[in-house]
């Protein structure tokens, strides 16, 4: 008789009582994160449960794994542990058992609608790996940028490749993906392009959830491997493959793929997964020996990527694959990670690779599925070579059982932009005349242009576009610096200031304390071009020079400049700063007096060009 739950569950869901993925939410905005089970349309509280005292084997009754912030902990204890806490859930959530079907009190408190939730990534990730196991993949890219009698290099069919990922760009299924910026290919002798990334796509993968780690300089057996692994997520590599094509030479990938990295919320157990074990894909050459496994197993999971572009409702299926189509086995991926001695720890992550099938369809990126651009993706009348901004992919993984699914949900983000244009790059457009200009944002709030420029003189525009924007926001970081200036030097106008400054030397540091911070505010900004590193260094020049007349109060008596019944009038102050600004220069020579003089006018220059519309 299959096993049923007392929570219903659509015959569609992804979360049967069969599956029972671990995850990490919180019920509130401002609730502490714990751990959960995702059973049809709700979370099971881990932490409630485990507070009515209903983990109550050998392993996990006196254990506070589920009293954490995050999986890892649980991770840790390994599959003993993982089997108990499978086997306990599955009893409290059937339809025979009454001790939390019965139970409204607890059950309302432990079983929270899946739509209220906020979802975590649900373990701690120290180090990420990614691979790359598919031969469909590495075939189809080393032909594009190759040749395909050099398409595949001989080392791949002898060891599972990697590189190791930034884990600290690694977010949760609905984060926004910023586009990177970063170096392209110069065209000819040009220099190379800096700018938003123009190829951005996604990837599909899984990825391998650490369980236990090995102590440092002890391999893991490929035989026991599975025993480190909890259980697999869905993953979305983003990648910039301009910036990737330029840079991967000789060290591999770096900022074409660090920028941001998303998983889905669900951890689902290899225990799960077991129904749908299936033999992996024969290796030739026979694998060395610390490779060869007794058994060698993929899983059956259906996998489908869909597109949703920018502005449009419905989305389109762009990738049908399946992990069995993975040449590396899981824990032939885990055995070669350790095999020097490296050290996994609980909650490491290990990526697949883009899971790329023997078909077009099942294409498990757009370079691709376009074949690096050179053909289009026509989506419900949309076309899409590479990712605009706005455009949402949607990943989802699924095992179909007898009358249930085990599915891993759905990985889902979009891309947003820094700059303030987006662009389709269409190559029979003719080019824009010269005197055409790319308007750029002047607001707070994004005006999404799109400009159908050839692919070559978009480079150069956005670049352009981009390069005002930034320029502009630079100068209005140096304007309120110098406006928290003028405020400063309005507060030292003040009689009050003055004595308190003259009696307290823990005034005159708290002050020189406010002088440096607005140095090093302007220290922050890039001298990205001359018109900015001279304003920048114009306002430096006048914070200094406001330090030295704070120096000055102490040591000179201004008394004499006093105005009419004490107040300190701004033509006597003015006189003052003249009057120190002359001594100033004469110490320093000509030049500096010159620039004394340029100040206040180029400021004025400034302020006229931040009025422009």
């Amino acid at each position: 008789m299959a096993l049923t739950s007392f929570v219903e569950v659509d015959p569609s869901s992804h979360f049967p009582i069969q599956n029972l993925p671990f995850g990490v939410f919180k019920p509130e905005p401002a609730s502490p994160a714990r751990p959960g089970v995702a059973i049809g349309d709700y979370v099971l509280d881990l932490s409630a449960v485990a507070a009515a005292g209903l983990f109550n084997g050998p392993i996990l009754s006196n254990s506070d794994c589920f009293h954490q912030p995050n999986l890892n902990k649980f991770l840790e204890l390994g599959r003993p542990a993982w089997k108990e806490a499978r086997a306990t859930l599955q009893k409290l959530l059937s339809s025979t058992e009454p001790i939390l079907r019965d139970n409204e009190s607890l059950k309302q408190k432990s079983l929270i609608p899946m739509s209220k939730v906020e979802m975590l990534v649900p373990m701690a990730i120290g180090d990420y790996t990614d691979f790359f196991s598919s031969m469909h993949h590495a075939k189809n890219c080393g032909t594009m940028f190759r040749g395909p009698q050099n398409a595949i290099p001989p080392n791949w069919f002898h060891l599972p490749i990697a590189y190791h990922g930034r884990a600290s760009s690694i977010v949760i299924s609905g984060t926004d993906i910023t586009r990177p910026r970063g170096q392209g290919a110069p065209s000819g002798n040009s220099a190379p392009y800096f700018g938003p990334s123009l190829k951005l796509d996604f990837e599909l993968e899984m990825a391998a959830v650490v369980g236990p780690g090995d102590e440092l300089g002890k391999p893991v057996d490929v035989n026991e491997a599975a025993d480190h692994i909890f259980g697999l997520v869905l993953m979305n590599d983003w990648s910039a493959r301009d910036i990737q094509a330029w840079e991967y030479v000789p060290l591999g990938p770096f900022l074409g793929k660090s920028f941001g990295t998303t998983v889905s919320p669900w951890i689902v157990t290899l225990e799960a997964l077991e129904p749908f074990s299936c033999d992996a894909p024969k290796q030739d050459p026979h694998p060395l020996p610390y490779l060869a496994e007794k058994v060698s197993k993929n899983y059956d999971i259906t996998l489908e990527v869909q597109l949703k572009p920018a502005g449009e409702k419905d989305s389109s299926v762009v990738t049908k694959s399946n992990f069995n189509h993975l040449y590396w086995t899981l824990t032939q991926q885990l055995a070669h990670h350790t095999i020097n001695g490296c050290n996994l720890r609980p909650g490491d992550l290990l990526g697949t690779g883009t899971i790329s099938g023997p078909e077009p369809e099942s294409y498990g990126c757009l370079l691709e599925l376009t074949w690096n651009g050179q053909k289009q993706l026509s989506l419900n009348g949309v076309t899409r070579k590479f990712l605009e901004d706005g455009d949402e992919v949607i990943i989802t993984g699924f095992s179909k059982g007898n009358g249930y699914n085990v599915g891993l949900g759905f990985s889902s983000s979009s891309t947003t932009t820094t700059t303030t244009v987006t662009y389709t790059l269409r190559n029979d457009q003719p080019a824009p005349p010269t005197s055409a200009q790319i308007p750029i944002q002047s607001s707070e709030t994004p005006i999404p242009i799109t400009v159908h420029v050839p692919q070559s003189a978009a480079a150069v525009k956005i670049q352009s576009a981009y390069r005002s924007h930034l320029i502009r926001n630079l100068y209005k970081t140096i304007a309120a610096v110098h406006s928290e200036a003028d405020e400063f030097q309005r507060l030292i106008q003040r009689q009050e200031t003055v004595d308190a400054v003259r009696s307290s030397e823990r005034e005159k540091l708290r002050m020189n304390e406010a002088l440096m911070k607005l140095l090093l505010k302007l220290d922050s900004v890039p001298g990205v071009d001359p018109a900015v590193r001279e304003a920048r260094r114009k306002v430096s020049r006048r914070i200094v020079g406001l330090q030295e007349i704070l120096d000055a109060i102490v040591q000179v008596d201004v008394d004499g400049f006093w105005g009419c019944g004490g107040g300190f009038g701004r033509d006597y102050w003015n006189d003052v700063v003249a009057e120190m600004e002359e001594g100033v220069c004469r110490e320093r020579g000509g030049e500096e007096m010159e620039r004394f003089c340029a100040e206040h006018l180029g400021f004025r220059c400034l302020q006229r060009f931040l009025s422009q519309p």
